[in-house]
């Protein structure tokens, strides 16, 4: 009997050793998988962006994404002005041991820095990384390998600029975030849509040349960021800048230099603007555009008038909009000045203006560019290619008169029956 009682407590002190190996493990800590991972990361900022901000910065994060570790999950990392830190996240929480990381664990991480979205938070769409906000501005991105050895990671990333990328600095020392909005011929607004869980950086595809980049204030002005459209234009480039607050216009036309890749341009600061009526648009100036509001237009030699011309169409109040289809005694009726057939073909003639067919604020048209001056004329709107503008001069009989037509590389001044309906550009003189 004793014998026999010896055993079962035996068996029960077994018994409740195996029970509190299950529930309470030694120390209390299970170490295979929550010791916590160090995270020796750094950062290489690339040398030759030729980037307006080329150095990393205080308050500065990048967005680290491990491709076998899911979505919301992901590592953050913040520079205080000397080093970098880290913190595991889940979403917009910081979250110790978040990534599950553990000794011999390797795979693959996509390092991401947003210049103005350092406070961004992530979620998970299916399986893809999601910021919570798009911003439509360049950013740096690096790939790198890594092992958990010992419970910590290390490495550095090598940062790069996507290529095509180019950015466009205006100074302004009032600047607030997105308080002007810049459109360009030759640049599409782009920024990061998301990250796949592999790793791929997904970009926006849901803008087109022309629209608008959106300003971010720094160093005392706008930065304005975007990539090359695949067609390329050469070394003459159009911008139209809008304040966002009144929606007031000033447009700008670049001769002579060429956008690359990781080109940096800085345009006219925001008060630097072109007078009304007299001044010269290519010597670093703006040029206001809007209801009411003329350029004069000269030749080569800034004696020969072309005309001073309302920068917008009749009743319009922006130059992209093409206005009020009218025909030819319609149009002659209105109370304004039409061009007379003279004013056309002097602005029709190769040796005063240039013609650069673009697309502004999302409508095709011609710039018309003196030595002096510009105008943008836009195409019709129920028009694939060209568009169509009254004279005051009558065709010779009571059936036609003529008109200005333009349409990609085409040009020309036409005489043409009155019943058709174009458009009105008026002039003062």
């Amino acid at each position: 009997m004793k014998k026999f009682f010896i055993v079962l407590i035996a068996s029960l002190v077994a018994l409740v050793s195996c029970e509190k190996g299950i529930l309470e493990p030694e120390n209390g800590i299970d170490d295979v998988t929550v010791n916590p991972i160090t995270f020796n990361l750094t950062a290489n900022h690339p040398d030759a962006t030729k980037a307006i901000k080329s150095g990393w910065e205080d308050g500065d994060v990048i967005f680290v994404f491990f491709n076998n570790v899911p979505a919301p999950k992901y590592l953050k990392m913040s520079y205080n002005g000397t080093t970098w830190t880290s913190a595991e996240m889940y979403g917009g929480t910081v979250t110790a041991g978040a990534l599950d990381l553990k000794n011999g664990d390797n795979g693959s991480m996509r390092a991401v820095f947003l210049p103005f979205g350092s406070d961004a938070t992530v979620s998970a769409s299916g399986t893809d990384f999601v910021f919570n906000k798009t911003w439509y501005a360049y950013y740096l991105t690096a790939t790198l390998d890594y092992t958990v050895v010992n419970n910590t990671v290390s490495g550095a990333f090598n940062m790069t600029i996507p290529d095509d990328y180019v950015q466009f600095f205006i100074d302004d020392a009032t600047a607030t975030d997105e308080a002007y909005m810049l459109g360009c011929d030759a640049v599409v607004p782009t920024g990061v849509a998301s990250i796949s869980a592999a790793g791929t950086v997904i970009e926006t595809s849901n803008k087109t040349a022309t629209d608008d980049m959106p300003g971010y204030a720094y160093s005392g002005g706008y930065l304005f960021s975007g990539k090359l459209g695949s067609w390329g234009y050469g070394s003459n480039y159009y911008f139209a800048k809008t304040k966002v607050a009144d929606n007031s216009r000033a447009d700008y036309f670049v001769t002579g230099k060429t956008l690359s890749s990781h080109s940096a341009v800085k345009l006219p600061a925001n008060d630097n603007i072109y007078a009304v009526v007299a001044g010269t648009p290519n010597e670093g100036k703006w040029v206001p555009v809007g209801s009411g509001i003329t350029v004069g237009l000269y030749a080569s030699d800034l004696t020969t008038s072309l005309g001073t011309w309302h920068t917008c169409n009749y009743n319009q109040s922006v130059p992209e909009s093409y206005g009020t289809f009218y025909q030819f005694n319609e149009a002659n009726a209105q109370s304004v000045t039409l061009p007379t057939k003279e004013q056309f073909d002097l602005i029709n003639n190769a040796g005063n203006c240039s013609y650069t067919w673009i697309r502004v604020h999302g409508l095709d048209g011609t710039v018309v560019k003196a030595s002096r001056g510009f105008l943008f004329m836009p195409k019709q709107p129920n028009e694939d290619w060209q568009g169509g503008y009254w004279s005051c001069t009558e065709g010779g009989d009571d059936s036609y008169g003529w008109c200005f037509v333009i349409g990609g590389s085409t040009h020309y001044v036409s005489n043409v029956a009155r019943i058709r309906s174009y458009a009105i550009r008026p002039v003062l003189n």
